[in-house]
């Protein structure tokens, strides 16, 4: 950044043309640091000249100036000149950013006497198609959490932990569970749609749906491999033609002690106890796939300190997804969220865990 000697700067090293502090207790910010926490780009500059005074981090993102701020408002605002002479005004104006490109911003502008001459200030916030949508996507993004549920860590026989961690901000990734005859007995599913992003967004939120039909309207007996096939017939017409799907259920029946499940497409998931781990290797038919499907089943009996979890193809196709032997329950998730969030991930990670106490 250019260097400003009229004004003084604050430790951020970005100028204030007045004095700003807020202090609370034991903790003290300067004004730079304030206003660098505000989402909005704020640009403050003489009235007269043009001449800029400050940009908060918000405006230098914005106009592409991270280094060096402009000199003169003009740089970035062009028309700045032809603004209403008011001292407050709304409007829209298209501005320039430091690689010469323009982008349409919606701006707040307010005149404020100084003893050195008037200051203008002005909040803009990007109003491009592509900030739009950028902004639709976080929002589907935060519905689409809401769609799962939760941890439950505080049950006296039971854990359950998740990791999410899509690749983009929306993911092909779900999963859900539900309770049955008052607490006895667990259902759930993870679902892993091919691709990314939007496209496999929408296809797993029709998908989540269909689950949450099979285990929560159709007969709760019904064996999980007839909820597959119910699942995969009413998908037939609501997956794309070139996509497909691959999904794993269980059923974990506390009273009996047992777990079963049936997969479709899912190829692997990890059983583990106080003596080791395993993955266990399952096959089955894809979901979306024309032709007779088949699915692959299986059981085991469930004792205290048994755990598991069901992985999307984002953790099993991962290197060193495999814990160490000897891992507790705790270990291993510690070990599974350190996997997702570490390094360039290539695809959606989703994890359910569950851990029989």
């Amino acid at each position: 950044m250019k260097e400003r000697k009229d004004v003084e700067t604050g430790e951020s090293g970005f100028s204030l043309p007045f004095s700003l502090r807020l202090g609370t207790g034991c903790i003290s910010f300067e004004g730079s640091e304030l206003l660098d926490m505000f989402s909005e780009a704020l640009v403050l500059w003489e009235k007269e000249t043009g001449r800029v005074l400050f940009m908060n981090e918000a405006a230098r993102v914005l106009y592409g100036c991270a280094d060096d701020l402009p000199l003169f408002v003009s740089e970035v605002y062009p028309e700045w000149k032809e603004r209403p002479d008011s001292s407050y005004s709304v409007s829209t104006a298209n501005h320039r950013r430091k690689d010469g490109s323009v982008v349409p911003v919606r701006m707040t502008c307010r005149i404020f006497p100084s003893p050195a001459g008037e200051i203008v200030m002005m909040v803009a916030a990007d109003i491009s198609p592509q900030s739009a949508a950028q902004e639709s996507v976080v929002l589907a993004s935060a519905i689409q959490r809401e769609f799962l549920p939760g941890d439950l860590t505080e049950g006296s026989i039971l854990e359950i932990r998740n990791i999410y961690r899509p690749l983009f901000l929306i993911s092909g990734d779900m999963f859900g569970y539900s309770w049955e005859k008052k607490g006895e007995v667990l259902s759930g599913f993870i679902v892993d749609v091919m691709g990314h992003g939007v496209p496999a967004a929408l296809q797993t939120s029709v998908l989540m749906i269909l689950f949450r039909q099979a285990f929560e309207e159709r007969p709760a007996g019904e064996p999980l491999c007839e909820k597959l096939f119910w699942v995969n017939r009413m998908a037939m017409n609501r997956i794309l033609s070139d996509s497909f799907a691959a999904a794993l259920c269980f059923r974990a029946e506390l009273s009996r002690k047992r777990i079963e499940w049936c997969s479709a497409g899912i190829p692997a998931f990890l059983a583990g106890n106080r003596r080791g781990i395993e993955k266990k290797e399952v096959s089955g038919s894809l979901l979306g796939l024309s032709g007779p499907a088949d699915y692959g089943e299986g059981s085991m009996e469930i004792k205290p300190g048994d755990y598991f979890f069901f992985l999307s193809d984002g953790f099993l196709e991962r290197p060193g997804m495999m814990p160490r032997e000897g891992m507790t329950f705790s270990a291993c998730y510690d070990h599974l969220f350190s996997l997702a969030y570490s390094g360039v991930p290539r695809d959606d990670q989703t994890a359910l865990g569950l851990h029989f106490l």
